[in-house]
């Protein structure tokens, strides 16, 4: 909870519950030195895998944590059969779209208004895994 208040505007406010599981989501951490560094929320469903959320605490930033929370998350989801990874990130969020866009991700869309505090577009991304 306390890296989704450092990151405010570029993260979503989710409920303590979604994290602990409760919702049916999953949720990745990264630990350093026993500190949580970042998390990642997903959910599966058949062949594909919904990134929900991805934070990075911001003295753990440009360390390689969300590299390696995202491409944990895509090797399960690959394990798991799912053959599509999609997402939506903030509109004006470049560095978010930039990190997706090095891990393969491509823009397929736009929702208008879906963000709240400011309200914003989000922009909708894909990855097909490879078999």
């Amino acid at each position: 909870m306390a890296i989704q208040r450092a990151c405010k505007g570029s993260v979503a406010d989710w409920p303590p519950g979604a994290y602990s599981g409760e919702r049916g989501y999953e949720t990745l951490v990264a630990l350093e030195a026993s500190e949580v560094a970042g998390f990642l929320l997903f959910r599966g469903a058949t062949d594909e895998m919904e990134i929900l959320n991805l934070a990075v605490s911001p003295r753990h930033r440009r360390a390689g944590v969300g590299t390696a929370l995202l491409r944990a998350a895509l090797a399960g989801a690959a394990g798991r059969g799912a053959r599509r990874v999609f997402l939506e990130v903030r509109a004006s969020n470049l560095p978010a779209i930039r990190f997706y866009e090095k891990i393969g991700f491509a823009a397929t869309g736009r929702r208008s208004a879906y963000y709240d505090n400011p309200r914003e577009d989000a922009l909708c991304m894909a990855l097909i895994l490879s078999g």
